[in-house]
C-alpha cells in the first residue's frame, strides 16, 4: 500500500464549480441553523467594548454556503455586544481554493453578508486548520461545515474502492481511522490556540453510525465508473490505486474521544451528535421524476468535491482533463440508470473555549 500527499493538499473544483453544485452540502447546512442560534447565544466577549468581534469561517470553500450563516452571526453577536462594534471574518482553506470566487460571492451576489451591513471586514488565508491560522485567543465565533471528514494525508490507497473506508483490507480501513484521529486532535489542537476565553465553534461534517458510515452507494457508483474505463484501457491499475479519496466520517464516539479525560487543552465538548441527513436530490427526483437531472446534479457534486482528486490522479496522461469528464459522464449515466436515496449522516459538534 502506497501513499499520495498531493491528493490530500487538493481544493474543491474552482471557477465557481462548488458553488454551482453543493445544494446537498446547503441542505447539510441548514439543520445547524437552529443550533447556531443557541450557540450564538453563548458566546462569551470579554474583550473591551468597541474592539472587534473576530468570526473564523474554517474550510470556507468558495463561499455560498457560508453567506447566510455567517450574516446571521455578525447581526447575533452586535445585537449582544455593541450593534456598532467592527466585525473581522476570517475565512480560510487550502492555499489551493479557489478564493477569487469566494469575494466575488462576497462583492457581487445579493446573499453576501455585506450586503446591508456596514463595517465588517473580510478577509481570507490560505493554510490547512490541521494547524494554527491565526493568532492566539482570536476568535470568538468558529464556524466549520462540510470539511473536517478530509484527511490532512491520504495514508494509504487501495486497489479496489474509491475510498479506503469500503476496502477490503482491514489494514486500509485502520489507516483511514488512524489517521482521522490525528487529524481530529490536530484541529482541536489549533482551534484551541486561536479561540478566545467564551469563544463558541459550531461544527458540522460527515458522520457516521457504527452500523453505517453511508456515502456507500454514490461512492461504490464512482469507483464502478472508474473501473469501466480501466476495462477500455483508459486508466491503469495505478491511476486507479492514486484515486483513493482520503474521506473518512466520524461517529459519536470519534468526536469524544480526545474529551474523554476532560477538557482537551482548554476546550470543551458542549455538544455533540450523528444524525441521519437530508438527500435534496432523492426528494426533487420524487417531485419531477427527472431521472437524467439527478444524474446530472450528483455527477456534479461529486466531481465538485472530487474532480480535482481525480485530475491528480490521472495527471501524468496528455488527456488527463478528459478523462475527468468521462469519469463523471459515465457516473451520470450510471446514476441516472439506477437512480436511488442517499444514505449519509451529519456530525454535528459545539466546542468552547473555557476562560
Amino acid at each position: 500500500m502506497t501513499t499520495n500527499a498531493a491528493l490530500a493538499s487538493q481544493a474543491m473544483e474552482g471557477h465557481g464549480y462548488y458553488n454551482r453544485n453543493s445544494d446537498l452540502q446547503a441542505a447539510g447546512i441548514e439543520l445547524l441553523m437552529p443550533l447556531l442560534e443557541r450557540t450564538l447565544d453563548a458566546v462569551d466577549v470579554r474583550t473591551p467594548e468597541g474592539a472587534p468581534l473576530v468570526v473564523a469561517d474554517y474550510g470556507s470553500s468558495q463561499g455560498r454556503n457560508s453567506m447566510r450563516p455567517v450574516g446571521r452571526a455578525i447581526d447575533r453577536l452586535r445585537e449582544r455586544f455593541g450593534a456598532g462594534r467592527p466585525v473581522e471574518v476570517m475565512h480560510t482553506d487550502l492555499p489551493s481554493n479557489d478564493f477569487a470566487s469566494l469575494f466575488g460571492v462576497l462583492h457581487h451576489d445579493p446573499s453576501s453578508y455585506l450586503a446591508h451591513r456596514e463595517g465588517v471586514f473580510p478577509s481570507a488565508v490560505g493554510r490547512s486548520y490541521f494547524q494554527p491560522i491565526l493568532p492566539p485567543g482570536r476568535v470568538n465565533f468558529g464556524w466549520n461545515t462540510w470539511t473536517l471528514h478530509w484527511l490532512s494525508r491520504s495514508p494509504v490507497e487501495v486497489s479496489d474502492h474509491a475510498n479506503a473506508v469500503f476496502s477490503r483490507s482491514a489494514d486500509a480501513r485502520e489507516a483511514s481511522r488512524r489517521q482521522s484521529a490525528k487529524d481530529w486532535n490536530d484541529f482541536l489542537t489549533a482551534r484551541a490556540f486561536e479561540m478566545a476565553p467564551g469563544a463558541k465553534l459550531l461544527s458540522l461534517a460527515m458522520g457516521s453510525t457504527p452500523e453505517v458510515h453511508g456515502w456507500d452507494w454514490i461512492t461504490g457508483e464512482t469507483w464502478q465508473a472508474a473501473l469501466e474505463m480501466a476495462g477500455e484501457g483508459l486508466l491503469s491499475p495505478t491511476e486507479l490505486s492514486r484515486f483513493t479519496i482520503p474521506v473518512r466520517g466520524r461517529n459519536l464516539e470519534d468526536l469524544k474521544a480526545p474529551f474523554e479525560g476532560g477538557a482537551f487543552h482548554g476546550l470543551t465538548l458542549d455538544y455533540a451528535e450523528v444524525i441521519p441527513a437530508p438527500d435534496p436530490f432523492w426528494e426533487d427526483l420524487q417531485e419531477t421524476g427527472d431521472a437524467e437531472l439527478f444524474g446530472r446534479r450528483w455527477s456534479g457534486m461529486m466531481r465538485a468535491v472530487c474532480g480535482p482528486f481525480a485530475a491528480e490522479a490521472f495527471a501524468e496522461r496528455p488527456n488527463a482533463g478528459e478523462l475527468v469528464d468521462d469519469l463523471f459522464a459515465r457516473l451520470a449515466a450510471r446514476v441516472s440508470g439506477r437512480p436511488q436515496p442517499h444514505v449519509h449522516f451529519a456530525a454535528i459538534c459545539v466546542l468552547g473555549k473555557s476562560g
